[in-house]
């Protein structure tokens, strides 16, 4: 499966709608289970911009999805690109949003558009905007191949990890502790379920369509609470 290439210039809608989100204040996110998030001024574009979007429960999702995604890479002592891994973490889910919900287009292609736009303001190159895009795109698709970008495989793992358990046992009780007690799940289980159901009834060819049965039933079963 390809995603397709980003647009070399901002479409206009989404990246208005991004820039005054974008421009407000950033929470302090400091340094969680020894991972320490990115400081750049794309990073905190994106971490703001989710934060005013998404419900708590959205955010915290795509917090802890960075935070298990990075603890994966260490533990499995893998080199990444940590700011394209954060941005596109935290909005990987921005286009289930309200705001930036699309009547047609699927959510994860809404997403990968909304990163690209925002990291090309701030003068990304057209390969790494298409290495971002092509891991917030793929992180729904059914399966990976190992040879895949190292960006890919891990978004796909922090969100797995957080959605479904998904390689949990390999991240240490105390780190999901801490991570958990930050950033608490808030009725995850149930109203991501609801947000997937609703993307699936609104557009029955996309992946989250396709995936959702057997993707509820993993969530239900997810070791942890809420």
């Amino acid at each position: 499966m390809t995603s397709p290439t980003p647009p070399e210039g901002a479409s206009g809608d989404l990246a208005d709608q991004a820039r005054p989100l974008a421009a407000g204040p950033r929470h302090d996110l400091g340094r969680l289970a020894d991972i320490r998030v990115p400081d750049s001024a794309a990073a905190a574009d994106a971490e703001r911009l989710a934060c005013a979007e998404s419900s708590p429960m959205l955010y915290g999702h795509a917090l802890r999805s960075y935070f298990y995604a990075a603890l994966l890479a260490a533990r499995d002592g893998m080199r990444y690109d940590q700011e394209l891994l954060y941005v596109g973490c935290v909005l990987h889910d921005i286009g289930l949003t309200p705001r930036f919900a699309d009547p047609i287009r699927p959510f994860e292609h809404v997403s990968a558009d909304t990163c690209a736009e925002l990291v090309e303001r701030h003068g990304w190159a057209l390969p790494r905007r298409y290495r971002l895009h092509r891991a917030v795109v793929l992180h729904m698709a059914p399966t990976l191949p190992p040879a895949e970008d190292t960006e890919v495989l891990l978004l796909e793992a922090g969100v797995a990890c957080d959605v479904t358990g998904a390689r949990s046992r390999e991240v240490s009780a105390r780190a999901i502790d801490e991570l958990l007690t930050r950033y608490p799940r808030a009725g995850f289980k149930r109203e991501f379920t609801q947000l997937l159901r609703s993307e699936a009834a609104r557009k029955p060819l996309t992946h989250a369509a396709l995936l959702l049965q057997g993707l509820e039933e993993r969530i239900a079963e997810a070791p942890f609470a809420g």
